[in-house]
């Protein structure tokens, strides 16, 4: 066999038609719907948070069960109010994010005190989708005041969900690079919505589990779009579909999204094929003979 034909060989691999971007040609990306708290229709079992059914005491290190819960990770949070208010009424800075298999998973937490007074219940969420159960705490010695009267129920719209810019060069040579992505978040409620917990998965898709670190999101008054860009680290083993999943924390309406990327790096297969093809197309030819022509000699 020729050396031409694997360099041929490789010239076709890369003919290969490059997957279109998950974007739209104006670079929106898509947002997921929001996935269903009960998974009901199939006749899954609810996802279900136990807890120790004796009294207990703040600092107390107990363990919980979570039962029925999609793999990935948890949040679990000791709130006040019978977290009527959502993440205002929970110790958001003690919190515990736990790995949960597909099945049940027992995870121990050290009870934190809430910033309002009890009924306290311990709140879990999945930090991908809107997956979420409660579970009554019977919690002794909690000092916080009273809650306040509940307001109206805090809202969130997502206006915009795109990717900021992209490096196309450093994507299709596989290197390091920034993904940025700007959020836009509006609240068409009455009242301000006062900095709800915002948390960022990365990773491919089913398996976004890799932490980036999200802004705070801060006091979104009514009537008011806020706008943020997101910087998303992205190394050189980030290759194929991946995902960014986001996540606004609210009582009753939290706001899901995900972001869909793709990194090939074709630069890297297109030199490899010149480094295979150059040599041969390159490669010294040995100069052509020259045939040598007898003259005849003429008879007398």
């Amino acid at each position: 066999m020729t050396p031409v034909l694997p360099a041929a060989a490789a010239i076709l691999a890369l003919a290969v038609p490059v997957p279109a971007p998950p974007y739209t040609p104006d670079g929106t990306a898509v947002a997921a719907p929001a996935a269903p708290s009960s998974t009901a229709a199939s006749g899954a079992p609810r996802p279900a948070v136990v807890v120790p059914s004796r009294p207990l005491t703040v600092g107390q290190r107990v363990t919980v069960t979570l039962r029925g819960w999609p793999a990935g990770p948890v949040h679990l949070t000791v709130c006040g109010n019978d977290a009527r208010r959502g993440a205002l009424d929970c110790a958001n800075e003690q919190a515990t994010t736990v790995q949960v298999a597909a099945g049940t998973t027992a995870a121990p937490i050290v009870l934190a005190a809430p910033p309002v007074a009890c009924p306290c219940v311990l709140r879990a969420h999945a930090l991908t989708g809107t997956v979420q159960a409660t579970a009554a705490l019977p919690v002794s010695g909690v000092t916080a005041a009273p809650a306040p009267a509940p307001a109206a129920t805090p809202r969130l719209h997502l206006d915009e969900l795109r990717v900021a810019g992209r490096r196309p060069l450093r994507e299709w040579f596989g290197l390091p690079e920034t993904l940025t992505v700007r959020v836009a978040l509006r609240n068409p409620g009455p009242a301000d919505v006062v900095d709800p917990t915002f948390t960022l998965l990365f990773g491919r898709p089913g398996r976004a589990h890799t932490i980036v670190a999200a802004p705070p999101l801060g006091t979104i008054g009514p009537g008011e779009v806020r706008t943020y860009e997101i910087p998303v680290p992205v190394d050189v083993a980030v290759l194929g579909a991946h995902e960014l999943h986001g996540r606004v924390d609210l009582p009753e309406r939290p706001v899901a999204f995900v972001v869909e990327t793709s990194r090939h790096p074709w630069g890297l297969l297109g030199a490899a094929a010149l480094l295979v093809v150059a040599p041969v197309v390159l490669r010294p030819r040995p100069p052509r003979r020259r045939g040598r022509h007898r003259t005849g000699e003429g008879t007398g």
